[in-house]
């Protein structure tokens, strides 16, 4: 069966789903068609939310064409991810929010006395992170880029 995943802010796709495809199978591939992550994702059928444990065929009201708004949630920010770390870890509110103002603020103040060569190698050093992980880069090229800039 088609589906039309309708994001609110503008744009939309068409997915090929059977009954039994998950709600979160679902997500994954509008990510693909769409560049959304899956953590930003919110679906949507008649104003209520979509658990991604259910299949399509747990919604009675999901048919051929039928159409499913996407929200694209604001991503949280390292504040708020620290605020429930700590949350986790078992302190109160109140504790939470002191500890990631306090490990916000230490962050801060190291880049503040960071020179910008350190912060270029910082930046570039991040970046070859991410090209590993997404297999972009092999330990040959590494080493050949690190042999250029010893120069």
């Amino acid at each position: 069966m088609k589906l039309i995943i309708k994001k609110l802010q503008g744009g939309e796709c068409t997915l090929e789903v059977q009954p039994t495809t998950f709600i979160s199978e679902i997500k994954r591939q509008v990510t693909t068609q769409l560049g959304i992550p899956v953590e930003e994702q919110k679906l949507l059928l008649l104003g209520r939310t979509l658990s991604d444990e259910q299949t399509v065929q747990s919604y009675p009201s999901i048919k051929d064409g039928t159409k499913l708004n996407l929200v694209v949630k604001k991503p949280e920010g390292l504040f708020e991810v620290a605020v429930k770390h700590f949350r986790n870890q078992g302190m109160t509110d109140r504790e939470s929010v002191d500890a990631a103002n306090r490990m916000i603020k230490g962050i801060d103040d190291k880049i503040k006395r960071m020179s910008w060569d350190d912060i270029d190698r910082l930046c570039y050093n991040c970046l070859q992170d991410e090209k590993r992980e997404a297999g972009l880069v092999t330990t040959e090229q590494e080493t050949e880029c690190d042999d250029t800039f010893a120069m």
